[in-house]
């Protein structure tokens, strides 16, 4: 048992410090992902997540865009939306992030699957498998709409932060299409704002998060 907890001592070191490599790697995607962590969390008690499950999503959000680091840097910092073959390179940052976690392995491996799906969509519209509904995790529904979130209330390279009401409007258009709608309304209900199940339009395509 000992030996048990020391272990997973180690693997919540090794992801601290993996989290820190993100930060040195990117200033930008280091905060980002602090942020997320904090509204992710508040989101997952918020559905009465357990214990262990708060632990894989703390860590999920933390470091959903280690792979990241793998991605040459003046794709991450371009100053203007990406190209296909661009934004084709960028989304394998969720694969790399995976096999990065499957190596420390541990409680890791359960990480890594949430890093892997936190690009999925509820209509099954996502990447990297095309995932849709309850076949993604919960905890990568939680860090999608956190990262949505963050995204859309952050300044981009490209673009200004969004005032909080068009970001809430932006994440109610999306529910039920690109987002967990149970995870929207939480997340709303945890930003104080008005929390309704909105219907999505299904003609449209919209996606209100970044790649």
């Amino acid at each position: 048992m000992e030996g048990l907890i020391e272990l997973n001592g180690a693997h919540r070191g090794i992801a601290l410090v993996l989290g820190d490599v993100v930060e040195a790697d990117d200033g930008y995607t280091g905060e980002h992902c602090r942020d997320v962590v904090e509204l992710a969390t508040a989101v997952g008690r918020e559905l009465d997540l357990p214990a262990e499950r708060m632990r894989n999503l703390e860590f999920g959000a933390l470091l959903h865009d280690v792979g990241k680091v793998a991605i040459p840097k003046e794709i991450i910092n371009k100053p203007g939306p990406l190209d296909d073959a661009e934004r084709a390179i960028v989304q394998t940052h969720t694969i790399e992030g995976e096999r990065m976690l499957n190596r420390v392995g541990g409680f890791m491996r359960e990480v890594g699957i949430i890093v892997r799906a936190h690009h999925e969509r509820w209509d099954g519209n996502g990447y990297p498998d095309g995932l849709a509904g309850t076949t993604i995790p919960l905890e990568a529904r939680i860090v999608a709409a956190c990262d949505t979130w963050n995204a859309m209330t952050s300044d981009r390279s490209y673009r200004a932060a969004l005032p909080v009401d068009v970001a809430v409007a932006e994440v109610q258009a999306v529910s039920g299409s690109q987002l967990d709608p149970e995870v929207v309304f939480a997340l709303l209900r945890v930003m104080g704002g008005s929390a309704e199940r909105a219907t999505p339009d299904e003609a449209t395509a919209r996606e209100a998060v970044p790649v």
